[in-house]
């Protein structure tokens, strides 16, 4: 009998992880859509919260986290800024920067960044944005695919590189946590690169042309 239900019971296992690593994949590509999308205002939430200097909050619920320095956990120096999930946190909250883009109109950028977690559920990452004068969204990614941190972990530097386009009038930096958890943030740089460097939005699963188009290939 019990031969039998370890047996039954396998396919019902694969189905409920296939299950949650949909959902979890599903949550992410909400969140890398709302922030691309997000007009990241700032927000007036964080209250006594101690924000670093130049830094605002924004996120779809940033009432849900806490915000601030710290002065006893950084990578070097004598500071960090992070991010506390509150219980039941749900959304995603940042801690970003806006400047104006005429110095690096025409060219590559990076932004990179040390972070550290501590029991983040989700995942927590940098994100990089260029807007337009009217504050559509040029350019945008984050490190949520493949190079996102979750769990707990140790001082670990993330980038994001993007082309400035001529047209660019803002450039929106930030990091950010998703769901439960902590992170720190600390040295943070953004600086012009070669064009040997390349950009980070990822355009891997972007097919060079169309395939299969007389359905004879089989399936996925």
């Amino acid at each position: 009998m019990a031969v039998i239900t370890y047996l039954t019971s396998r396919p019902r296992l694969r189905a409920e992880v296939r299950k949650l690593e949909a959902e979890s994949e599903r949550t992410k590509a909400e969140t890398i859509k709302i922030l691309s999308e997000f007009q990241a205002r700032p927000s007036n939430v964080a209250g006594h919260n101690a924000l670093p200097t130049g830094w605002y909050v924004t996120g779809a619920r940033p009432e849900d986290y806490e915000f601030g320095v710290d002065t006893h956990i950084f990578h070097s120096g004598r500071a960090s800024a992070f991010i506390q999930a509150r219980p039941g946190a749900k959304e995603f909250a940042s801690i970003a920067q806006l400047f104006k883009a005429d110095a690096y109109r025409g060219k590559r950028v990076r932004l990179s960044a040390m972070l550290k977690t501590r029991d983040v559920a989700n995942w927590a990452g940098l994100w990089l944005r260029v807007d337009d004068a009217l504050h559509n969204v040029m350019e945008f990614d984050n490190t949520a695919d493949g190079r996102s941190i979750s769990g707990t972990q140790s001082w670990s530097r993330r980038d994001v590189v993007l082309d400035v386009p001529d047209e660019g009038a803002a450039i929106r930096i930030g990091f950010i946590l998703t769901g439960d958890g902590r992170v720190w943030c600390d040295d943070v740089a953004f600086e012009e690169v070669g064009l040997d460097i390349p950009v980070t939005r990822n355009i891997e699963d972007v097919r060079d042309g169309p395939e299969n188009l007389d359905f004879e290939a089989g399936t996925n």
